[in-house]
């Protein structure tokens, strides 16, 4: 019986080594490339370890980057609201025109009221009856009109029974989805008259 010959070298299976990444050991001594954010980490926790001593630092690093981090995403909300307020706010747009709800200045209300009634948008006819009086209650100094406040808090201010009727038959058609009719404007037509009577009469 004839013995394998073990000084042979098996060239096949050192080519099926040398392919296998498993046993590519050199790459164990490359020169390790760290990312950007890496590098970043290593900046941050040296300066900190300036600043606090190396011991404190390494346990801080990633609780302080967070807390950087949300501060900056503030401030940059916060720069944002200061120079364009608008995109915070709702822009309801009517039917007639493009004149935000929260805008009581500059709405020539009774031209707006009679072009809402010509084409029978009854719901537009009673949401301009009810900004029309916020204006006469703003100029008279009876409520302290703002552009965030909500209805209920002007009947928080102006507490009268008509008021209060007028401002719920509003949420009623604005956001209830109730249907707007010619009842329903003559209704809010006689509250509003109401409450301007019962004021210029003081």
């Amino acid at each position: 019986m004839l013995l394998p010959d073990t000084l042979c070298c098996d060239t096949a299976q050192i080519h099926a080594w040398q392919s296998d990444a498993a046993y590519d050991y050199q790459r164990e001594f490359m020169d390790f490339q760290p990312s950007v954010w890496e590098w970043l980490l290593k900046q941050f926790e040296e300066l900190l370890s300036y600043i606090l001593g190396s011991e404190t630092a390494s346990s801080i690093t990633i609780p302080v980057l967070i807390a950087l981090g949300v501060i900056l995403l503030l401030l940059v909300a916060w720069f944002v609201y200061k120079t364009c307020p608008s995109l915070f706010l709702r822009n309801q747009q009517s039917t007639i025109g493009t004149v935000e709800e929260e805008n009581i200045y500059g709405i020539d209300f009774d031209n707006t009221i009679r072009q809402a009634i010509a084409v029978g948008d009854y719901r537009q006819a009673v949401r301009y009856v009810y900004l029309q009086t916020l204006r006469h209650l703003s100029d008279h100094s009876l409520i302290d009109w703002r552009p965030q406040k909500t209805p209920t808090q002007y009947i928080h201010e102006y507490d009268k029974d008509d008021f209060r009727k007028l401002t719920t038959l509003f949420l009623r058609v604005r956001y209830g989805n109730f249907e707007a009719t010619p009842s329903t404007y003559d209704s809010v037509l006689q509250l509003q008259s109401s409450i301007i009577k019962k004021e210029e009469s003081l």
